[in-house]
């Protein structure tokens, strides 16, 4: 399934992390993906709103990955932003210890840059993928894709 978002402000990313709130569930990863400056960390943001969360998360550009606490449906109470922009080889993903990340009960992940790693191969979902595209100066278009 896909549906489509215009995103016209920074706001306009909170129906779409209510729409994807209405479907995630703890073990979920959901794939970023749009040039710099796309708006992949301020989706996030919105997104650990929506799930109650209390800290704002930051771009994980440096940290590469970054854990949050939140109050999510379904018992989601964990979510993890990682920034692959910077990995250059894929022994550097498989050091992020994402097997570790998904293990860990009631985490969702959030990807950016996710054509740069290979998800863990006992991961057997299928991803949720959110690709932006800039539009104009503020505007953005969002596809949401949606497993079967």
């Amino acid at each position: 399934m896909k549906q489509t978002f215009l995103v016209r402000d920074v706001d306009g990313w909170d129906a779409v992390a209510a729409r994807i709130l209405e479907i995630l569930r703890p073990g979920d990863v959901l794939l970023l993906s749009g040039p710099l400056g796309a708006g992949k960390t301020t989706f996030t943001q919105a997104l650990a709103r929506a799930l109650g969360g209390v800290l704002r998360p930051r771009s994980p550009t440096f940290a590469l990955v970054r854990a949050y606490p939140v109050k999510g449906p379904r018992r989601i109470t964990r979510l993890v932003h990682i920034d692959a922009y910077r990995l250059e080889t894929p022994e550097e993903a498989h050091a992020l210890g994402l097997e570790d990340e998904l293990l860990t009960p009631g985490t969702v992940l959030a990807i950016e840059w996710p054509e740069k790693i290979a998800l863990p191969a006992q991961f057997s979902k299928t991803p949720f993928r959110l690709t932006i595209t800039p539009m104009d100066p503020s505007g953005r278009v969002a596809e949401l894709t949606v497993p079967d």
